[in-house]
């Protein structure tokens, strides 16, 4: 007999460490799916909705979580392009007029964030539109 201990080899490799397997964003997929693919096909009327509302949520926070960090850092670069602290600061500089004369940098940097805001929320709503 040799002495390695298999007993946990069967189970997914430990990258959250140092926490167990499943991670969070593991956790949260699988509440999704089962919600998605078991449950609301079962389901009718209001609890199908409330259902689809769940899942789709649930969508969101793995969005979120997993682009938190460089969305941050984007986000970050952009205020400080535009030489502001935070939100509430560009939105003070924005009322003052402190880019009247930069209007097309201004546009592209907020494009950029309500961008980064709909990768999040729904990113459906930035892929082009189908003709009919």
């Amino acid at each position: 007999m040799n002495n390695v201990d298999m007993s946990d080899w069967g189970l997914p490799s430990r990258s959250n460490y140092p926490y167990d397997a499943p991670s969070a964003i593991e956790l949260i997929q699988a509440v999704e799916e089962c919600i998605a693919d078991e449950i609301v096909p079962t389901s009718v009327g209001a609890t199908k909705w409330k259902l689809r509302i769940a899942a789709n949520a649930l969508k969101i926070a793995l969005r979120e979580i997993e682009g938190r960090a460089s969305h941050q850092d984007d986000l970050r670069t952009i205020l400080t392009d535009l030489e502001a602290v935070d939100m509430p600061d560009l939105s003070k500089k924005i009322k003052a007029g402190d880019f009247d004369e930069r209007f097309e940098m201004l546009q592209q940097k907020l494009l950029s964030i309500v961008t980064m805001k709909l990768e999040i929320a729904n990113p459906g709503h930035l892929k082009p539109a189908r003709n009919s």
